[in-house]
């Protein structure tokens, strides 16, 4: 009897399949979660509490120290002192100028210093679960004009059940 060993042509097109199918299955599934992202039923109430009422922080270019308006990130502060349940992931983004590693870098000192902010506000430091940043990742826009960099230079503060 004969054996049958597969030739190198034979073994990229299995490899080819493989990777068309789990890529499909990939996008199947982030196209059901992003449904039940957008679904209000999906989050918890808390989640659509904390989402209605904690603004995103905004930061200049090139900045991580200081935001675009204090008064968002004392009223974010504020509001999360008053209501102290719940955790929360705080998430820093940097707009698409720049070098990957700088702006993740850049993005996760903002988160930083939002997470240093608030807890210097009184907001209990062990519900914040992680503070870290995406750089450049998950853009908000695709333009390429400073309202756009603007919109993708910021720090949200959301519940884990949103992610």
């Amino acid at each position: 009897m004969r054996t049958v060993v597969p030739n190198w042509c034979s073994r990229i097109m299995f490899a080819t399949l493989l990777l068309a199918l789990s890529v499909s299955f990939l996008a199947q599934m982030s196209v059901a979660q992003d449904s039940n992202a957008a679904s209000p039923m999906a989050k918890s109430p808390q989640a659509q509490e904390i989402t209605q009422n904690v603004k995103d922080v905004y930061f200049p270019f090139d900045i991580y120290s200081r935001v675009v308006d204090p008064n968002d990130l004392q009223a974010d502060a504020d509001w999360l002192k008053q209501h102290p349940h719940g955790r929360l992931w705080i998430q820093g983004y940097a707009d698409i100028r720049g070098d990957i590693f700088y702006n993740l870098v850049l993005s996760y000192r903002r988160a930083q210093f939002v997470k240093s902010k608030l807890v210097s506000n009184g907001v209990d430091e062990s519900r914040i679960q992680f503070a870290t940043g995406w750089g450049k990742l998950y853009p908000v826009c695709q333009a390429t004009d400073e309202e756009c960099y603007q919109k993708q230079r910021r720090v949200d503060i959301v519940p884990p059940d949103m992610m």
